[in-house]
């Protein structure tokens, strides 16, 4: 089984660092209306940037696996949520693809593309989370 590590570290305010340890980094930041400096998109537009990704990124292996031009796809991802809730209501993800491959062959890549998506499955089922706390005196 694949294992995944990931940290997150504050650096300053509500700006931080992510990391995926293998030498990749995102900063993540609040908004200036919400406190932060707009160093970087926050951590949730930063989980809705991954589903986008996801889409893209899967789709196109999908398509270089079965030997299909995948032409050109663009995801966008919206969402909605309640500014008193830490919950989304709705997210939508809106799919444009312009392939010269034949439909068929499309829809069925993008059907593979559904199936095998992580990061979509995280948003379409509930995926168990073990939170651990530590807390030390300096």
């Amino acid at each position: 089984m694949a294992k995944f590590k990931v940290n997150a570290k504050l650096l300053e305010n509500t700006r931080l660092i992510t990391d995926n340890g293998r030498g990749q980094s995102v900063i993540c930041d609040l908004p200036v209306a919400s406190g932060g400096t707009n160093a970087g998109p926050t951590p949730l537009e930063l989980a809705l940037m991954s589903l986008a990704g996801c889409g893209v990124i899967i789709f196109a292996d999908v398509c270089k696996n079965s030997k299909i031009d995948p032409g050109n796809i663009e995801i966008a991802v919206e969402a909605e949520k309640s500014p008193d809730s830490p919950t989304l209501k709705a997210v939508t993800m809106k799919v444009n693809i312009s392939s010269k491959a034949r439909k068929p062959l499309v829809e069925a890549a993008w059907r593979r593309t559904e199936a095998n998506c992580p990061v979509l499955f995280v948003y379409k089922e509930s995926v168990p989370v073990k939170v651990d706390v530590e807390i030390k005196s300096p």
